[in-house]
């Protein structure tokens, strides 16, 4: 692939990005002020843009009576229709175009960043997507993070300390009985000596499962103090919840090996996994589809593959609308 193909195809996928922030809300004047920052940079990027609304009425139709389904490998070309491009929702574009000023499109645009920005300026180390990061420290303990992660990381004469920013890590801890390892996650710190561990830092709360020594989790506010072993593991909330469970320890930390092993989770949860291992988008639509509970082993390297099995699984169906766009609706 020549650089100019390769920066074109980064161009779509944003522009396939832009399509679907804007057929969920088409009104919101902040996400057309950004959209109008993102045009400005290039006529590339206006092409692009064009191409992209001929597709929005594929992503509005949602299915089922044309695209590709990736659960059973078949295009339904028989049933393909013809379609006309949502003039109204590029005329709302243009409108908005006209309408908005360059300053507070920038103002728009720094408020998006703004939040990635602060991370990148805390952490020591952020895992891209599709990416397992492994970091070593200077006390000799290994890290890998997961995609879309970040960690910080601070060692002096009292301890060592990690804070997890973002995602989900496994440490593999030096042992030094004179400088506790920390980690700090949210309100919640994991204290060790020398162990090997996995922590996931969740929107409600975190989860930590531990592989091999011991481990405390504090989480002081709640006045929670628990030791696990191998094989053990707690979840808990922002709210003081927790519940204790027994894991597989050869099954800890899957994703370093492009695994995922679910066990009665929402489908939600597998998708929000896989979107980390995906360059471009998946979406669901219809009522119920994020909460359904699977079981099962899905591979993380292969998302497309994972959809697959989830759709055959779960009588879902998974359509490909552009190549960096996945829609999951009930089948």
């Amino acid at each position: 692939m020549t650089d100019r193909q390769w920066d074109r195809s980064a161009v779509d996928r944003e522009a396939s990005a832009w399509l679907v922030r804007l057929d969920n809300d088409p009104d919101d004047g902040t996400l057309h002020a950004q959209l109008q920052q993102w045009l400005a940079r290039s006529p590339a990027h206006r092409a692009s843009w064009e191409r992209t609304l001929d597709l929005s009425a594929l992503i509005e139709a949602a299915l089922p009576s044309h695209g590709r389904s990736l659960a059973n490998g078949k295009t339904d070309a028989d049933n393909v229709v013809a379609f006309t491009p949502r003039r109204h929702l590029r005329e709302r574009v243009l409108r908005h175009w006209r309408g908005v000023g360059g300053l507070a499109a920038a103002v728009f645009i720094g408020l998006l960043v703004f939040p990635h920005a602060t991370l990148r300026l805390r952490a020591d180390a952020i895992a891209g997507t599709g990416e397992v990061q492994t970091v070593h420290l200077s006390d000799g303990s290994k890290v890998a993070l997961s995609p879309g992660s970040a960690m910080s990381f601070q060692s002096d004469g009292n301890g060592r300390n990690a804070k997890l920013l973002r995602g989900r890590a496994f440490f593999d801890v030096a042992r030094d009985p004179h400088r506790p390892f920390r980690v700090a996650v949210a309100e919640a710190t994991v204290t060790v000596l020398g162990t090997a561990f996995e922590i996931d830092l969740e929107d409600a709360g975190a989860a930590v499962a531990v592989e091999r020594g011991l481990v405390e989790v504090a989480y002081p506010e709640r006045q929670l103090r628990d030791q696990l072993r191998p094989g053990e593991a707690i979840r808990l909330d922002w709210h003081g919840r927790h519940i204790n469970e027994n894991v597989r320890p050869d099954r800890i930390a899957g994703w370093r090996d492009g695994q995922l092993f679910v066990r009665n989770r929402p489908i939600g949860e597998v998708l929000a996994e896989l979107r980390l291992w995906y360059s471009g988008y998946i979406v669901t639509r219809g009522v119920g589809v994020a909460t359904r509970r699977v079981t099962g082993i899905y591979d993380l390297r292969n998302p497309d593959a994972a959809l697959a099995a989830l759709a055959k699984a779960h009588a879902l169906d998974v359509r490909q609308i552009t190549p960096w766009i996945r829609i999951v609706t009930v089948s």
